[in-house]
């Protein structure tokens, strides 16, 4: 039978109207959990950037030598020469240029240092600082290097012992990277140490706190001396993740604004 498009039409509306009745919150997408928000991780990222450079930007094109022990340090996340991963970075960069890049040259001197367990030496890196910037300014795969590195190294293991800790907000799991990012996953003032030494506690939130005092107490006195001046001076990146924890800025919803060494940083 031939279907007017006057009953067609009301016809669909009802349809629209009866499914719109049956449609229940599980219907539609659910935010994703913590930091694998798009949007949370934004904020995470911009309040990391300003506890290492000062900026919400991410200082992809930055390197230096802070005299903390670790070399040179370059990039987003701050890879060193004395920890491995900017060395990772320089080699995954060569990888997806698929041959030798600008940076090439540094490999090998990269290559010395790690094998003799890292540190400040940095050696046969002369050039370094500028050669990189320039080539971070120029092609858009080394910051790409410096994305993926950043995420197998930091992101995803960061995320991993953060739900493993309970930690499941946006501001619990941005606590946990932020000190992945500063104090590496390993030995006496990484990440899984701080973990251990927070112990068990009774909530999420009093575990943030817990961890939080257990950190200041190894920026304020490192294992390795030679870390000590530059972490004392970065106690402020406690500070501000308490200020934030005590005004429950567990969603890190925007607009966010927030304190750090006597400079105020915003996000809409």
């Amino acid at each position: 039978m031939r279907t007017s498009r006057r009953g067609f039409l009301v016809a669909s509306a009802l349809a629209a109207v009866a499914l719109g009745a049956c449609s229940t919150p599980d219907a539609v997408a659910a935010r994703p959990e913590g930091l694998l928000d798009p949007q949370r991780r934004r904020v995470a990222d911009a309040v990391i950037s300003t506890f290492e450079n000062s900026t919400v930007d991410l200082p992809y094109a930055q390197a230096q030598r802070l005299g903390d022990g670790r070399g040179i340090t370059a990039g987003r996340a701050g890879f060193t020469s004395g920890t491995r991963d900017l060395l990772l970075v320089v080699r995954r960069y060569e990888a997806s240029a698929g041959g030798a890049t600008p940076l090439t040259r540094f490999v090998r001197p990269l290559e010395r240092i790690d094998a003799a367990g890292g540190g400040s030496s940095t050696r046969g890196l002369d050039g370094f600082e500028d050669v990189w910037r320039t080539t971070s300014q120029t092609d858009p795969r080394l910051d790409q290097a410096q994305d993926a590195v950043y995420d197998e190294l930091y992101f995803r293991p960061a995320m991993d012992l953060a739900r493993g800790a309970g930690q499941v907000t946006g501001l619990g799991q941005l606590v946990v990277l932020d000190t992945a990012v500063q104090h590496g996953r390993g030995g006496p003032d990484g990440l899984q140490a701080l973990i251990t030494e927070t112990g068990a506690q009774p909530d999420p939130t009093t575990w943030l706190g817990r961890f939080l005092q257990v950190r200041r107490a190894h920026l304020q006195d490192p294992a390795n001396e030679e870390t000590t001046e530059v972490w004392r001076e970065s106690i402020p990146r406690v500070d501000t993740l308490e200020t934030l924890l005590r005004k429950r800025r567990f969603e890190l919803d925007t607009p966010l604004t927030w304190d750090f060494a006597g400079d105020r940083f915003s996000l809409a």
